[in-house]
């Protein structure tokens, strides 16, 4: 069998851009110490700049050298200095409205170095609401100048290119409010694009709830759900028939199991609602665990998912305790935003914002496991609420330009939530990347 030649990593292509531009920035190495605000905040003014203008990257562990960049890269105390949470807190005392920015690190080259990746603001533009001598103003707009520099916002064309981003992100909603106006004469405006799948997303819930089949085993089992959510809500955005063609498109295997699953020789198991299309599988793996997907995809671009998590646990072994393996969980994330991605590929611009909703239910007094879920981890890390619930809102091209640093971002999250401390995320990271190579 030829090898394959390696996947392409988008982190390491970013950080080889080689010049700075609007939408990317170089920082010299660097440690992150908030003690240390006038490091702290030159990397905030570039953030508030960056989501200002249009979003983009900051690479740090490059610094400028009369000759061109020179590629550093992070010592190992530098490094284990950055992190997502320890950021955007310190990011959010000074960003109004807050700024969740995605911190990624990536080797090349034998060295570490550090991407930030900031997201463009939806509607509202970010103001410096705190001032730090000599750096931040408080009260300023910072944006990206032609110049790739961060200042405060001075001239006519930096002003229009803000005001005209915030009325494009804003003009569905307008002219949602001004069409009732027009065709009911009420003032008051239509419900907001959220309320609406808001809306759809309970109606899959109940849907779900009215022909689960396996209701009575409900105090055991544990149930992943996510949800994909466009920016704008349009009830019927999309034809049946587009829809279908996505849905095929994001039904893949990775694992013997694809994450929406359509049974191609049961084609009565995938069937048409009012407004879409929705799945119901049910069945038992080889070791006698339960298998079942629900999901349902709609013509507003509304997606929803309910799974089991695997493995279950054998519902009639006396005193069975409820488990959540802890790289299946890895899995379910990256296999959730790889679907995002193929289900939307086409539909929408890359540039439009997808919010992934993803949680775990009945998880007060699920415990975390390691390989086939019966193998305890080195304590045992148990869930003490009912329901983990992550949220992350990124335009489809970055989602798409850091899958599996996505994925593992949010299986900490999840992982934190277990009560791990200090979860090794090489364990979920492996596990990712043995999916995606279908080693799984």
């Amino acid at each position: 069998m030829a090898t394959q030649p390696p996947a392409p990593n988008p982190l390491a292509e970013i950080l080889l851009t080689g010049h700075e531009s609007k939408e990317f920035d170089y920082k010299a190495p660097m440690k992150w110490n908030e003690a240390d605000k006038g490091a702290c905040c030159a990397l905030v003014k570039d953030i508030l700049a960056m989501a200002n203008t249009s979003g983009g990257f900051i690479a740090i562990g490059v610094s400028e050298q009369p000759t061109g960049y020179s590629f550093d890269g992070l010592s190992p105390d530098q490094a284990k200095t950055f992190d997502t949470t320890r950021l955007n807190r310190f990011l959010q005392s000074y960003a109004d409205p807050p700024i969740n920015a995605l911190l990624r690190k990536v080797s090349h080259d034998g060295k570490v170095f550090v991407i930030v990746q900031v997201p463009p603001f939806p509607d509202t533009p970010h103001i410096c609401q705190k001032e730090y001598p000599g750096v931040l103003a408080s009260l300023s707009l910072y944006v990206r100048t032609d110049n790739n520099e961060s200042a405060p916002i001075r001239s006519a064309a930096d002003f229009k290119a803000v005001v005209e981003r915030a009325v494009r992100n804003r003009s569905d909603a307008l002219l949602a409010a001004f069409r009732s106006i027009l065709t009911s004469g009420l003032t008051s405006p239509e419900p907001s694009a959220l309320d609406q799948f808001l809306a759809q997303r309970r109606e899959a819930r109940a849907r779900f709830d009215q022909i689960n089949p396996l209701k009575d085993e409900e105090p055991l089992l544990g149930y992943l759900e996510v949800s994909f959510l466009p920016e704008v809500f349009d009830p019927q955005r999309f034809s049946l028939d587009v829809l279908r063609a996505a849905a095929e498109r994001a039904h893949v295997t990775y694992t013997g199991w694809p994450f929406l699953f359509i049974h191609h020789a049961r084609p009565e198991k995938t069937y048409v609602i009012q407004d879409g299309w929705e799945t119901l599988i049910q069945t038992k793996d080889f070791g006698g665990y339960y298998l079942m997907d629900f999901w349902r995809l709609q013509q507003s671009g509304f997606f929803y998912y309910r799974t089991i998590l695997r493995p279950s646990v054998r519902q009639l072994e006396q005193g069975a305790v409820p488990v959540a393996n802890l790289q299946y969980i890895a899995v379910y994330v990256a296999e959730a935003i790889d679907c995002l991605i193929r289900l939307y590929d086409g539909l929408f611009e890359d540039s439009e914002l997808m919010s992934l909703d993803l949680r775990i239910l009945n998880a007060d007094g699920r415990v975390l496991v390691n390989a086939d879920g019966a193998l305890p981890l080195w304590d045992a890390y148990t869930c003490r609420i009912p329901e983990i619930v992550i949220e992350r809102r990124f335009s489809l091209a970055e989602w798409r330009a850091a899958v599996v640093d996505h994925a593992v971002a949010i299986t900490k999250e999840i992982y934190l939530r277990f009560n791990w401390p200090q979860p090794n995320l090489e364990l979920a990271r492996n596990a990712i990347t043995r999916m995606f190579s279908r080693q799984w």
